[in-house]
């Protein structure tokens, strides 16, 4: 095994661990909302408390270190690609999503949970069903970049290039349309 192959193993292996713990988290968010389990969401909740600084993080910061290290070790590759540029600011947007969006709002969302005496309100249904929602949208940045570094588009990738920027307005588009249709689901208060 040669060091540009043990660095490629651990890159992989991080966005591995990364992307499919944070698919796995999604599922069971998506799965505890439809089912209504107020125990199963409280748990969650603070399941990614503690998996965000222990596996998400981690993870992410694996990807990212030992893609650096791939780029300056190889003789091939250079931060001028594009495919690299792409895949970089791919990382830190769902680095950025994550860290400064997903966590604290879910950490919010638990401790909002835990004055409601453990309960699950429908204002805090609609919070939760808003963070699901932005957990897809990094899901297909996410997506973008593996078919990023899959197909390792260049400038005369235009097919490439014009698909995956539409997948990401897609999902701006499906934020924009659930956020809406979240909202309008609400419970208005009732007047007296």
């Amino acid at each position: 095994m040669t060091w540009y192959e043990l660095l490629l193993f651990i890159h992989i292996s991080g966005a591995v661990v990364w992307i499919g713990s944070g698919f796995l988290s999604l599922l069971l968010a998506t799965t505890y909302d439809r089912e209504s389990d107020e125990m199963a969401i409280k748990r969650f909740l603070h399941d990614q408390e503690w998996l965000a600084m222990k596996l998400f993080v981690p993870a992410s910061l694996v990807t990212v270190v030992f893609g650096i290290m791939l780029v300056i070790q190889s003789d091939a590759w250079s931060f001028s690609y594009l495919w690299i540029v792409i895949g970089l600011i791919g990382y830190a947007a769902t680095f950025v999503t994550g860290f400064f969006f997903l966590r604290p709002q879910s950490e919010k969302i638990g401790a909002e949970m835990e004055s409601h005496g453990g309960r699950l309100t429908p204002e805090l249904r609609v919070k939760i069903r808003k963070l699901i929602v932005m957990a897809r949208v990094d899901y297909l940045t996410f997506a973008v970049v593996v078919l990023d570094m899959v197909v390792k588009p260049t400038g005369d990738d235009a097919g490439v290039l014009i698909a995956m920027a539409l997948i990401l307005a897609a999902g701006i588009g499906y934020i924009l349309v659930s956020i809406r249709a979240i909202d309008a689901q609400r419970p208005q208060p009732t007047s007296t």
